[in-house]
């Protein structure tokens, strides 16, 4: 008597326990393992899954995914299938083939859309998939599914547990006492209820199941009136042959369709290969955002519009989603701006040679008439001071009028090559020989003049416009950069001249002039590109500067 209850509370325990657990296990919203390399990118759906009060974790790779399924025996796990290292298939494999998580359901996430991916994933014990860009419907709702089967299988698990601990003790009950035979079959008979009651609900699961799918259906069509009012036109197309699948109002209003009229997108490109372009960058990458693109309208009409678009499927079948937003207003804008720009560097061009021109004539009437008049002058009073040779008065006047004229004189001559040296009239090497002599007769830092391959023939616009901007380098260099030594170089070659102003100075940062507008960088890069030449400026604090201008020698610049 004293075994038979020890062994009746053995039982009676065992069955507390099993109880306890199967309670625990019915509260037990879930817990889901999702296997990302990128898991930032699923914060929606992670927010969801906790929002319905089921416990989330995370592996970045197939390795750790393995590692956290057996230590925290996750119900389900959402697979992504592309990762470094083990890829999602063989991952699932390694979970298969481990008792410890052989029975938890794996649901693949891919952005793959092949069938043989998808039969891939099944023949190594997926139970499911969702395609990326995941949506929040769709995947709560198959998780819930097989989280709902997962727990059914537990509870399963725990009753046959309890039924079979219950037929031990019934056999262990009735080799110590046949008498209780009796009463151990009434309470199989009662567990056999309950199992009965268990599938009833698993039924009952089940088309809850169902329930959710016709949901799902329904947030699809209330998806589709969305789009449908959306002011954005926007439309499907299949992958690859691009027939359209669906339009909403906008986008038929936009290209002037019939609301059943059945068309292919390449039809509305207005470039040929355009849209094989699309697609093959679309495969590559999965989608593209504002990209430009000239389209026509059924009644030929063209027009830009701002194309974005993302990879994803429709009716089980690969497809493109694609937004478009009409940017030919802007475009125009555009266009009108770079020609009036086109306008502006010709004027400015035509203002510069005027400019020239002026400085030309002014200098030549400077020097020639003005210097003409003051030599007359000297030559004037030198006969008067003869003639007044026996007035040491008013011969010392004639000598202090002889040294004004003469000071004059050379003024005059400086004014006249500032203006424009004559020197420029024997070609752009002679010109910068004379502004480098005068750099070093009017300042203290040594400037040096290197010639390499002679004289270029040159027009005179170009060798002007040069000269002012090597002219325009030096007076930069004598007001800021605390220079010592500067280096002037002239290459020419058959195919390209070369300008190089060197100097030894405490350069500048060139973003902060940038953004300063510096009007004399400014101008001397206008001057380069005006002569097809292109300016680079060399400078860093600290680190001296570099003026450098490339020339092509064509035949449009030669004389």
């Amino acid at each position: 008597m004293e075994s038979d209850l020890a062994t009746r509370g053995a039982v009676s325990r065992r069955k507390h326990r099993i109880m306890t657990d199967l309670a625990a296990l019915v509260a037990h919203k879930g817990t889901i393992l999702i296997v990302d390399d990128t898991p930032g990118n699923l914060g929606v759906i992670v927010d969801s899954f906790e929002a319905h009060g089921m416990r989330v974790l995370t592996a970045l790779d197939g390795t750790e995914a393995v590692e956290r399924a057996v230590f925290a025996q996750a119900d389900v796990i959402l697979l992504e299938v592309e990762m470094p290292g083990i890829d999602g298939f063989e991952t699932c494999r390694r979970l298969k083939h481990d008792e410890r998580t052989r029975d938890i359901p794996v649901i693949f996430m891919t952005s793959l859309s092949g069938d043989a991916d998808r039969v891939g994933g099944f023949l190594v014990g997926g139970a499911d998939y969702v395609t990326k860009p995941l949506r929040v419907d769709e995947t709560l709702a198959r998780v819930g599914v097989h989280l709902e089967l997962r727990m059914t299988h537990k509870q399963v698990l725990a009753q046959n547990h309890l039924l079979l601990a219950e037929v031990a003790v019934r056999k262990k009950t009735e080799a110590v006492l046949s008498a209780a035979r009796d009463d151990l079959e009434h309470r199989v008979s009662l567990r056999t209820e309950e199992l009965a009651h268990a599938n009833t609900s698993l039924l009952a699961q089940i088309d809850e199941g169902r329930r959710a799918d016709a949901r799902l259906k329904e947030s699809e069509a209330r998806f589709r009136a969305i789009v449908e009012t959306s002011p954005v036109p926007l439309c499907i197309t299949s992958i690859p042959d691009g027939h359209i699948l669906y339009t909403n109002r906008p986008l038929r209003e936009l290209f002037g369709m019939e609301e059943a009229s059945s068309a292919n997108i390449d039809d509305f490109y207005a470039e040929r290969g355009e849209h094989e372009r699309l697609i093959e960058h679309l495969q590559t990458k999965g989608g593209l955002r504002n990209t430009e693109v000239k389209l026509r309208r059924l009644d030929g009409t063209r027009f830009w519009a701002m194309v974005t678009a993302r990879v994803a499927t429709y009716d089980d079948s690969p497809a493109i989603y694609v937004g478009l937003n009409d940017i030919t207003g802007r475009k125009q804008m555009e266009q009108e701006l770079v020609e009036s720009r086109q306008e502006q560097r010709e004027l400015s061009a035509y203002m510069e040679a005027i400019r020239e021109e002026e400085r030309r004539r002014i200098a030549m009437e400077v020097h020639d008439e003005l210097g003409q008049l003051l030599t007359a002058l000297k030559m004037d009073v030198s006969l008067l001071k003869m003639r007044i040779a026996h007035d040491p008065e008013a011969s010392k006047k004639a000598d202090d009028m002889r040294q004004l004229i003469e000071g004059t004189i050379s003024m005059v001559r400086n004014v006249a090559s500032h203006l424009r040296p004559a020197a420029l009239n024997f070609g752009i090497a002679s010109a910068l020989e004379w502004l480098v002599d005068e750099f070093n007769l009017r300042n203290a830092i040594v400037c040096e003049l290197r010639i390499e391959g002679g004289e270029p023939s040159l027009s005179d616009s170009h060798a002007t416009a040069l000269f002012r901007i090597a002219q325009a380098s030096l007076t930069n260099v004598a007001r800021h950069a605390d220079a010592t030594h500067i280096e002037v170089t002239l290459v020419s070659t058959a195919a390209k001249l070369l300008l190089q102003v060197r100097d030894d100075g405490r350069g500048f940062d060139q973003q902060v002039v940038r953004g300063d507008y510096s009007y004399g960088l400014l101008g001397m890069n206008e001057r380069a590109r005006l002569i097809g030449g292109s300016l680079s400026i060399d400078s860093a604090p600290g680190a001296g500067t570099m003026v450098s201008i490339h020339i092509p020698l064509d035949g449009g610049l030669r004389t």
